[in-house]
């Protein structure tokens, strides 16, 4: 069955792809191990091998040496396992970073909401003049001459509203936190 290391063997039998097999085998695993350096992957692969061939016994028809058709199998599976897995740890690290990003973002939005509630429960004990400034500034986007305008108060008066809730908000906030 072997002339110069080269096995010449028709596969297409039980008997035969036994042999084959018995031949053959030991010298792919250690190929694929080379590159996987997995015992139970490379085992697998190995399996796979034989299991595509034998499947395809009677389709193939070979002009090289078995031999060279099974280490060039052999090679192609472990580079494929290999671009397989990084392609798939490629993806999990990504799909990590998203949940990671995704936690934090629920986070933040649970503390901003946290934060503009304690806000608005600090703002409702301004004195109502000073309030409904900051509300036309912070939550209506009014400029100081406006409100000054609509509320018919010096645009310094508007300033001096706006300095005294920031600063209680700022004071009531730092103790909290």
């Amino acid at each position: 069955m072997k002339s110069e290391n080269t096995i010449i063997v028709d596969f297409k039998t039980p008997n035969d792809f036994e042999v084959l097999y018995g031949n053959t085998s030991e010298q792919l695993f250690n190929i694929i191990f080379k590159q996987v350096r997995d015992h139970a992957i490379t085992e697998e692969l190995v399996q796979n091998i034989y299991l595509r061939l034998w499947e395809r016994r009677f389709e193939i028809q070979l002009s090289i040496p078995i031999q060279h058709y099974l280490n060039r199998a052999a090679k192609l599976a472990a580079l494929d396992y290999l671009k397989t897995n990084n392609r798939r740890n490629t993806h999990l690290k990504q799909l990590y970073i998203e949940q990671e990003e995704s936690d934090n973002v629920t986070e933040k939005t649970v503390f901003f909401r946290d934060l503009k509630k304690r806000i608005h429960a600090i703002t409702d004990q301004l004195p109502p003049k000073c309030k409904t400034v900051f509300v036309m500034s912070r939550e209506q986007g009014l400029n100081t001459r406006t409100i000054s305008q609509r509320l018919s108060i010096a645009e310094k008066t508007v300033e001096a509203h706006l300095t005294k809730a920031l600063k209680v908000i700022k004071n009531s906030i730092d103790r909290k936190i």
